[in-house]
């Protein structure tokens, strides 16, 4: 029989960040942006933050040798290449985002989340109210509390049992598919909750009606309050 063809390895094949839509975009207009800005979107967006040209600057540096690299060498072969550094931004960079998302999301599934049927429930808060967190950033971190409270208590008040310890992980989502200002909290909430003695108790199915006035009125309290 004739010699089996070598296996051949995975041969690393850097990205071209400079030839993708999104960096010729930043590259070509973000300084624009900044000089415009106040005066056609702060009214609708929020007044300029110095985090978007950082991020920004991060961005159009990422994945370019010139910015920074390591040189990658195997001992057994002495095959090289030079990997270039990434910006390792959220959100903005859809490179290093991915790859953040696909580890924490490994991260929640082997280490966090316990073995039980898990729930999303989405929040959001009337559109008059949307424009305070354009101004009061750390509103936002108050409303997902408000929301993990109101649900906590939901599960509590549903199964009928005031002790239950419930599982969520919140997620701030701040703007919709056209990039427009949309507020919302997105909640993995465990299906119930944990006795004291660790025996866990399901969350029959809820009313939608009644977990959204109780949230709405949680929220109003909340800026009542300030």
């Amino acid at each position: 029989m004739p010699d089996a063809a070598p296996a051949t390895g995975g041969v690393y094949k850097p990205r071209r960040p400079q030839a993708s839509p999104l960096f010729r975009l930043v590259a070509d207009h973000l300084h624009r942006l900044q000089t415009v800005y106040d005066e056609r979107f702060a009214r609708e967006y929020g007044p300029w933050r110095p985090v978007v040209a950082q991020v920004a600057d991060k961005f159009l540096a990422c994945g370019i040798l010139e910015h920074g690299f390591a040189r990658i060498r195997c001992d057994d072969c002495a095959h090289e290449y030079l990997l270039a550094f990434s910006c390792k931004c959220r959100y903005f960079c859809p490179s290093c985002h991915a790859k953040r998302l696909a580890i924490w999301t490994q991260w929640l599934d082997t280490t966090l989340l316990a073995p039980v049927p898990h729930r999303q429930v989405v929040l959001t808060i009337p559109k008059r109210l949307r424009a305070y967190g354009l101004y009061r950033r750390r509103l936002l971190g108050e409303i997902a509390r408000v929301a993990a409270r109101t649900v906590t208590v939901a599960i509590r008040t549903r199964t009928g049992e005031r002790d239950l310890a419930v599982g969520i992980v919140a997620y701030r989502q701040t703007h919709g598919s056209r990039a427009n200002g949309h507020p919302r909290r997105h909640l993995l909430v465990t299906d119930g909750g944990f006795r004291p003695d660790g025996t866990f108790v399901s969350w029959p199915a809820h009313d939608t009606a009644r977990l959204t006035e109780a949230f709405r009125r949680a929220v109003l309290r909340l800026f009542v309050r300030l």
